[in-house]
């Protein structure tokens, strides 16, 4: 302190003792020093604390007890501008300090930094040490808050030491791109100007540690950095990618695997940059379009703290199911500012083909309607019978076409007007096992083994639905004639000298879609119709609607457990 001014009143007494200042007393001083501190031509009003004097001794020792009410001192810390206010302060040789309210700001209009404090006061017994609560910290440029700090201090030899803090880290941005974490035993140094910190930043709900923070920063060129790393980060029931941001919101979903990576923030008093890196090397989760598994590879980011990639990131995606499972994809993309997803392309390989993800551009801080376009070129009719399992079923063709799907602010998607064409010069649609309906009429067995096997020379198929409701499929059948097995007559030869077409509307759940289109051609996919009431028992005649057929009383009237599939 330099220059204090301070008012004395004072008196004793007989028995030996002395008192000063009874009243309010007015403190000024021309520069006030603390540590990186310095306050030049301030004053402060100094009070009793209750009825007793300020500073009192007698034969026990001299004892003081004080307090100040709200104040706002201006001055420097670190030679940037500073204001320093507080609601109330008091001081005790017996309890110690105590102040409540406490708001530190410094730097530039543009780049200032704020320091606040609920409350601080000593130990019993202490001068230099103690606790604080209700910590607030925002570094100037630096878009993320601290908040809720609790923890211990001390101070000694001019050095500021935090220890056992606990606080919660946000973002600062009105559309937050981080949801909170906390952190628990965080330790920081002040020092000389500087700012050193440590602290494991955890998800709140399932504690898990999300990553380990260095901060350094010096206050009088407000230039600093944290380094961040992550170490073997599992995502699973009790931790998902939409606990930590919540752009993952409809993207992604039942996330199963872990994650590495590595981070750097510098600031100086203007702008903050950022790197990073995450890497994983299987991980599962599920999307719009269907699980994905085994996905790999290592996301870097150009700004860390913008969510934004460096360009043209690539993904190694195991499998992935839109509805036919497709293994060893890759998938290009980049990120914006957090909030637009570009999708480059999406490769696999598919049925002797090739699958491709055109480009899209997603927004993912808005619900909007989404569409994505699945092309496939050379997908080949006998690969998809062979993946299928479809045993009993032989194919041959080769198709091309797209798939466009569209997904509404909900997240419903739908097949709108997807089309698959047959190359040139068709192929050949057979049914290769035997007929497995032991009593069928003879002209059903004739006409099944008449129709067996069909030869197209184009094949269309046009798909039209909901992905959780019912997909409407048309197939058309153009220049259709008798494939290689099949019964001919004279009437059949002459039918094939016709211009035949056939067409064939198919309803069902996306997911039994592939059940409807093995039923068209195996029957022993099928129920036997007149297990079905279709067919009367000797299988010569339909049964109507309206007519009752009783169950045979020797026959449960449910189904029986060995019938496993379902038309």
């Amino acid at each position: 302190v330099q220059n204090a001014q301070i008012p004395l009143a004072g008196g004793w007494d007989s028995h030996g003792g002395a008192w000063l200042w009874r009243r309010c007393t007015d403190l000024r001083f021309a520069q006030l020093t603390i540590s990186e501190f310095e306050f030049k031509g301030q004053q402060a009003r100094i009070c009793p604390l209750g009825n007793a004097p300020m500073l009192a001794t007698d034969r026990r020792g001299a004892k003081f007890a004080a307090r100040l009410g709200a104040h706002n001192w201006a001055g420097s810390l670190a030679g940037e501008p500073a204001n320093i206010r507080f609601e109330s302060a008091r001081f005790s040789s017996r309890a110690g300090f105590a102040a409540e309210g406490i708001t530190l700001t410094y730097g530039t209009p543009d780049a200032s930094s704020r320091f606040a404090v609920g409350k601080v006061a000593t130990e019993p017994g202490e001068t230099n040490a103690g606790t604080f609560e209700a910590g607030e910290f925002a570094l100037g440029s630096v878009p993320l808050d601290i908040s809720e700090g609790n923890g211990t201090w001390s101070y000694a030899d001019g050095r500021l030491s935090v220890a056992n803090a606990l606080f919660r880290l946000t973002d600062r941005q009105e559309s937050d791109r981080f949801e909170p974490l906390v952190a628990r035993d965080a330790v920081l140094e002040f020092a000389d100007g500087r700012i050193e910190a440590n602290a494991t930043l955890r998800n709140p709900a399932s504690g898990k540690i999300v990553t380990e923070v260095t901060i350094e920063h010096d206050l009088a060129s407000a230039v600093g950095h944290a380094d961040l790393a992550v170490d073997t980060l599992r995502f699973d029931k009790q931790l998902q990618p939409t606990d930590l941001t919540g752009l993952a919101l409809g993207i992604i979903a039942l996330a199963d695997g872990t994650v590495n990576g590595s981070g750097r923030i510098d600031w100086n008093g203007a702008e903050v940059t950022s790197t990073g890196s995450i890497s994983t090397d299987d991980f599962d989760f599920a999307a719009e379009f269907g699980p994905v598994t085994g996905v790999s590879g290592t996301v870097r980011f150009s700004d860390l703290v913008g969510l934004t990639t460096a360009p043209n990131q690539k993904l190694q995606i195991g499998t992935i199911n839109p509805g036919i499972e497709v293994f060893d994809g890759e998938l290009a993309f980049e990120l914006r500012d957090g909030q637009f997803l570009s999708l480059k392309h999406g490769n696999w390989p598919f049925l002797g083909g090739t699958m491709t993800l055109r480009p899209v551009e997603l927004n993912l801080k808005v619900p909007e309607k989404r569409r994505y376009v699945i092309e496939i070129i050379g997908a080949e009719a006998a690969q998809f019978v062979q993946q299928m399992d479809l045993g009993n079923i032989s194919a041959a063709g080769t198709f091309d076409g797209s798939l466009p799907l569209v997904f509404d602010e909900n997240g419903d998607g739908r097949i709108e007007a997807g089309q698959l064409i047959s190359r040139a010069p068709g192929g050949n649609l057979s049914y290769v096992g035997e007929l497995t309906y032991e009593d069928l009429s003879v002209m059903g067995n004739y006409a099944f083994q008449t129709l067996r096997s069909l030869d197209y020379r184009q094949m269309t198929v046009v798909m039209n639905g909901p992905l959780t409701g019912e997909i409407i499929t048309q197939l058309k059948f153009d220049g259709v004639r008798q494939g290689e097995g099949t019964k001919q007559n004279f009437i059949t030869r002459r039918i094939a000298k016709l211009p035949i077409e056939f067409h064939v509307n198919i309803r069902a759940q996306f997911h039994q879609l592939l059940t409807s289109f093995k039923s068209i051609y195996d029957p022993s996919f099928l129920r036997d119709p007149r297990d079905l009431g279709l067919l009367t028992s000797d299988g010569t005649r339909f049964i109507r609607p309206d007519e009752e057929v009783p169950v045979p009383s020797d026959e449960p009237a449910i189904q029986r457990q060995e019938s496993e599939q379902m038309p």
